[in-house]
């Protein structure tokens, strides 16, 4: 087609020219792949940037039971620096993840003398009266006391060697859930799952329980105070499994209003999913952990009785019971939100909670009491999906 142009000038790349005017085509192909490659680079950038950057993370999670959606969770975080040095890492689920590997059953004589003080001081019922000058906690500790960070130490680790829960850990010493601790480091260790405040000179025990979602007469006990409540501006309490106001919002849940596919023993079903460690303490109870924000379920129909949302409570944290019709009565203790309010009719599988640490617990599980029948999750350790 170009046999007739004129001849090239002496010294020109005649050859290239001629390459790309006769092959228009294959030099349009290299500069497709050149596109391509640079998209790809582009694309690469963008991700990393959105999901491995220090100051901003989102994650999705899904727990299922037998392949439905139990759950959905959104987590967005934006820290800057952490307290102690170093960047936050954004991910909400840092904490629960770690610890629902974890067997909590470790305290379980522990809890099992929190829940003995609970039926034992009338705290049976939200409108039982606790008698004036009641010790509702049993000669537990009640002094802080200063830990220095060994090498290797988490802040999960550490809270398990002190049978709290992470969040106490990070919330007494103005932490975050990444922030980075060092050898050397000294922390406030907490006798109890809770938020320590300084008193100002106006706060009133009422006015403290219900800033920091505690119980008047669990603060007035595990402090030693005067029946009364009075208190010394400048001194230093513990609200018990109060939750600090600077805590970062819970993630937004949503659960099946009802179960699907959970596995029913006799006349019970399993009420969650998660590591089953089977093994009996308490008023017949057992422990399943799974990460927080697992969804807990009603494991017969029944009438709630008691749903508390507020305070130690003994040691059940939030928690709820079910009356069924045969006279059983099923309680479903640490939750982190009750769904179920007292005097609700529930039908079985119904959602009545969502898992969390609450009371006395080290970690993400439920305590699932059967009083007066049979636990469907009593045996050998487990996984339940």
């Amino acid at each position: 087609m170009f046999t007739n142009s004129k001849k090239l000038k002496k010294g020109s790349n005649s050859s290239g020219f001629k390459g790309v005017i006769s092959h228009p085509l294959k030099c349009l192909s290299c500069q497709r792949r050149c596109f391509i490659v640079a998209g790809l680079i582009l694309f690469a950038l963008i991700y990393l940037n959105f999901t491995d950057s220090p100051v901003k993370g989102k994650i999705d999670s899904s727990a299922r039971i037998n392949g439905q959606a139990a759950i959905e969770e959104t987590l967005n975080s934006a820290f800057g620096e952490g307290v102690m040095g170093g960047p936050i890492e954004a991910g909400g689920f840092t904490i629960a993840e770690a610890q629902a590997a974890y067997d909590f059953t470790s305290d379980d004589a522990q809890e099992d003398a929190d829940f003995a003080i609970l039926e034992g001081s009338g705290l049976i019922s939200q409108d039982s009266p606790v008698p004036p000058g009641a010790d509702l906690f049993g000669g537990m500790r009640r002094d802080v006391t200063n830990y220095v960070v060994q090498d290797g130490d988490t802040p999960f680790d550490i809270a398990i060697k002190f049978s709290i829960n992470t969040y106490t850990v990070l919330w007494a010493n103005n932490l975050h859930d990444g922030s980075i601790i060092r050898p050397g480091d000294q922390l406030l260790i907490l006798p109890i799952n809770g938020v320590r405040i300084k008193v100002g000179a106006t706060d009133t025990v009422a006015y403290l329980a219900k800033k920091y979602k505690g119980k008047a007469e669990e603060i007035i006990s595990f402090n030693n105070l005067a029946p009364e409540g009075g208190l010394e501006a400048g001194s230093f309490i513990i609200i018990p499994d109060g939750e600090t106001l600077t805590a970062a919002p819970p993630p937004k849940v949503t659960a099946p209003k009802y179960a699907q596919g959970l596995a029913t023993i006799d006349w019970l079903i399993i009420p969650t999913t998660g590591y089953d460690w089977g093994r009996i303490h308490s008023s017949n109870g057992v422990d399943i952990a799974n990460v927080c924000g697992t969804p807990i379920y009603a494991a017969a129909a029944g009438k709630i009785i008691l749903s508390d949302g507020i305070g130690w409570n003994g040691g059940y944290g939030k928690y709820i019971k079910i009356q069924h019709a045969n006279g059983v009565v099923t309680l479903y203790g640490h939750a982190s939100q009750l769904v179920a309010q007292a005097g609700e009719e529930v039908s079985q599988g119904q959602l009545i909670a969502i898992m969390g640490t609450t009371g006395r617990s080290t970690g993400c599980h439920l305590h699932f009491e059967v009083r007066g029948g049979k636990n469907p999750l009593a045996g050998k350790a487990r996984q339940i999906n």
